[in-house]
């Protein structure tokens, strides 16, 4: 019998990716160089020889990014003695009749490629270029009739488009590089359970995680033959150094609102004083969510994001039904919202803003610029030093605080990242929805007034515009504001 030798001697962290078993979800990686795509795509093979005609899928998001990183290698050191690649497939088939897919994903009509798919390992290399629902789409494809261990195997670096949703799935349900059992929730966080006529009928649906972390100084055969790349890697700007050397999730390149802190803009809840103003901001959906926050703004003019609502799937006649039950008795000075609920019906002459006038609550159309929009939202999360006058000490003060309570707000503001043509604006993404309400919202008011500008003024304080009408509202000029 031949001896057939595997090219390949894993390093420390990559042996315990390969010897996690018995778990739903891995994710593997965190910082640059950690030797993630290596493990993959002998994970790969190993399961393959090991579980006779079974099936595995390796994504990327772009055919580009699958040619260079899985194609190329896999054809460099997959021996061909044991797997045969077929080029127009995409797909090397190993000797025991086991297959390993190697596909790409880059938008919604790739779900049609696997409605009547199955596989025993998926594998996503990048985790956090792809969307949420692509990714528990394919956990359907998960299955089989062999009796093989089946799981969902990733890789990733912080960062892009995937991010807030692969950090909630796996960096913030625990300790890192501990299994994790998680009971899994609809699309209103309520806990599944098996339905009736299944063989856990009642009990939980539970599925097991784990996060194992790695850097460069993990691969020490890396930091052997290439000693230059962790210089390379300090010399990148700060939140991508951060990123891809030490594996920092709460920063990352490209990120919009990088100013944004959970500890300067988040605060536990309180009851808002009945003097304060209070507003409603909204962005209009079906598919995508409908949209609501409340803001009150106290006499200094810090504004409170203090209050969230945030569904998909509901007619608008539920939209102003949820918003009344939320807003209980307050009086707000308006609500501002998106100038699509102004686009009336095809089969009835009607807006949605017509039937949420009809029900008492009437909306102002919001200024939809985007550019001016994110820059003024921008100038509310600033943070500017203070002095305070009672203790002399100097600390950050920012003039938009969000409570705990609203964790829509909270996940999605951070994971907002710059578009690739226009880096000015926003990327589309799948949580901008209330960043957009909250945008409106910004664009209906003056923009945050700092500390420094208090001081430039005393005398006039008392005099700052907060509460002006629609009406006289004017655009700020490098002199300060119009009415001044």
């Amino acid at each position: 019998m031949n001896t057939i030798v595997i090219p390949y001697e894993p390093q420390p962290r990559q042996q315990l990716y390969h010897q996690a078993v018995d778990i739903d979800e891995l994710l593997f990686g965190g910082a640059a160089g950690g030797g993630k795509s290596e493990s993959t795509i002998w994970d790969a093979l190993s399961y393959g020889l090991e579980y006779e005609g079974s099936r595995q899928i390796i994504f990327r998001r772009t055919f580009p990014d699958l040619q260079r990183s899985i194609i190329n290698r896999t054809l460099q050191v997959y021996p061909k003695a044991v797997a045969k690649y077929n080029q127009s497939k995409h797909e090397w088939t190993l000797i025991n009749g086991s297959v390993i897919e190697l596909a790409y994903w880059d938008n919604d009509s790739n779900y049609m490629n696997y409605q009547g798919a199955e596989y025993d390992v998926i594998r996503w290399e990048e985790l956090t270029q792809f969307e949420e629902k692509w990714y528990t789409y394919m956990l359907s494809r998960l299955r089989g009739a062999k009796p093989y261990p089946r799981s969902v195997k990733s890789t990733t670096n912080p960062g892009g488009v995937g991010h807030a949703w692969v950090k909630r799935r796996f960096i913030d349900i625990g300790e890192w590089e501990l299994v994790h059992t998680v009971n899994e929730v609809d699309d209103d966080g309520n806990h599944l359970i098996y339905p009736p006529g299944t063989p856990n009928a009642g009990e939980p649906i539970l599925r097991n995680r784990i996060f194992i972390p790695s850097k460069v100084t993990d691969n020490i055969a890396l930091m052997q033959n290439d000693p230059g790349y962790i210089a390379r890697l300090m010399s990148l700007p700060d939140n991508e150094r951060k990123q891809l050397l030490d594996g920092d999730w709460d920063t990352f390149a490209g990120q919009y609102f990088a100013e944004f802190s959970r500890a300067l803009h988040v605060v536990e809840p309180f009851d808002i004083p009945s003097d304060w103003k209070r507003y409603r901001a909204m962005d209009e959906g079906y598919n995508d969510p409908f949209v609501c926050l409340w803001v009150a703004l106290d006499p200094n003019g810090t504004a409170y994001v203090y209050r969230e609502f945030v569904k998909s799937k509901l007619l608008t006649s539920e939209q102003v039904e949820m918003v009344r039950l939320n807003s209980g008795a307050e009086e707000y000075e308006y609500s501002v919202a998106d100038t699509s609920f102004w686009n009336r019906a095809k089969t009835e002459n009607v807006t949605p803003a017509e039937i949420f006038a009809s029900q008492n609550v009437p909306l102002v159309q919001a200024k939809k610029e985007r550019v001016n929009g994110w820059k003024r939202l921008r100038e509310w999360l600033h943070p500017v030093d203070t002095l305070d006058h009672v203790t002399g000490q100097r600390y950050k003060h920012v003039n938009l605080k969000i409570f705990s309570t609203c964790l829509k707000a909270i996940e999605s503001i951070p994971s907002m990242v710059h578009d690739d043509k226009m880096v000015e604006d926003v990327a589309a993404h799948p949580l901008d929805h209330v960043p957009d309400a909250l945008r409106y919202w910004c664009m209906s008011r003056p923009q945050a007034v700092t500390t420094k500008a208090w001081s430039a003024i005393p005398d006039r304080r008392k005099e700052v515009p907060f509460d002006f009408e629609e009406d006289d509202f004017k655009e700020p000029t490098q002199s300060g504001w119009g009415r001044w």
